[in-house]
């Protein structure tokens, strides 16, 4: 008896102390540090991505919709993308009028036309195939406030829940208004799941004197393993409604998914005829 007690002394002092938790911020911190530096590596890849944005009137019923297929390649100065293929439509009435050309608009000031054509240009993309997806950019971190929510186990990625929210809000700050949650897988740093709202509210003086309000913006976009620290997004989507010059209101859904990934060979390069980032 005295012998088992000694043991269990001598294991109890020897015994490694357990890590303390690595703060959220310094989780996040690391976490947009490997995504900037991961860069380089997913430019290597080759990879189709699908657009889709849908843009419904007050009375729910579909305006305007189109969806984009695009491939992405590298480039000498990072990757680049080339739009494949576009099937629209816009919606009058009973009349449909399909199109295929991303500049098509049917009056001279289309705001359906304008913003379906910047949400299906940015999602899942910035020039030379960036990936710069709040709060897990190097230059943003420190403007959020990090809280970790504990450890869980999410598909085949063991995470950590980390909730962020702005340490400064303001509607007419990009970085003001974002809360949410992000699972960073734990062995690598690396995004797997972030969800976002839009936590704001426009000033009362800018709807009365603009007639602009946006609410119920929400936003989730997943990421995928493919080598050793190279993630990249695979899905996202998200909903908004807004409402400019009291006349236009719209419901805006959008969504992009990324498929059929690919390493190209570092000895060769594919070119696009009259390349452009539609």
């Amino acid at each position: 008896m005295k012998y088992a007690a000694v043991v269990l002394i001598l294991f109890a002092v020897r015994a490694p102390a357990e890590e303390p938790p690595l703060p959220a911020a310094e989780i996040m911190r690391r976490t947009a540090e490997n995504m900037d530096r991961a860069q380089t590596e997913r430019a290597l890849y080759v990879y189709d991505q699908n657009v889709f944005v849908r843009m419904k009137r007050a009375n729910g019923k579909t305006a305007r919709e189109e969806s984009r297929d695009y491939v992405i390649v590298p480039g000498e100065k990072g990757a680049k993308r080339k739009l494949v293929k576009l099937e629209g439509k816009v919606v009058e009435g009973k009349k449909e009028i399909p199109y295929s050309d991303p500049k098509f608009r049917t009056k001279k000031i289309d705001i359906d036309g304008e913003l379906t054509d910047s949400f299906a240009h940015d999602l899942l993309w910035k020039k030379d195939g960036q990936i710069d997806w709040f709060p897990m950019h190097k230059d943003k971190v420190d403007h959020y406030v990090f809280t970790l929510d504990g450890t869980e186990k999410y598909h085949d990625y063991d995470v950590w829940r980390i909730d962020y929210r702005p340490k400064k809000r303001g509607w007419d700050d990009d970085d003001g208004c974002w809360t949410g949650e992000a699972l960073i897988e734990r062995s690598e740093f690396q995004p797997v799941l972030v969800t976002s709202s839009w936590d704001c509210k426009v000033p009362m003086a800018v709807k009365a004197l603009l007639g602009i309000n946006v609410q119920h913006i929400g936003a989730k976009i997943a990421f995928r393993r493919f080598d050793n620290d190279v993630w990249f997004p695979v899905s996202c989507g998200g909903e908004m409604k807004l409402r400019i010059f009291f006349m236009y209101a719209r419901t805006i859904a959008f969504s992009a998914s990324a498929d059929h990934f690919r390493k190209a060979d570092v000895d060769s390069s594919i070119q696009f005829e009259n390349e452009t980032d539609q």
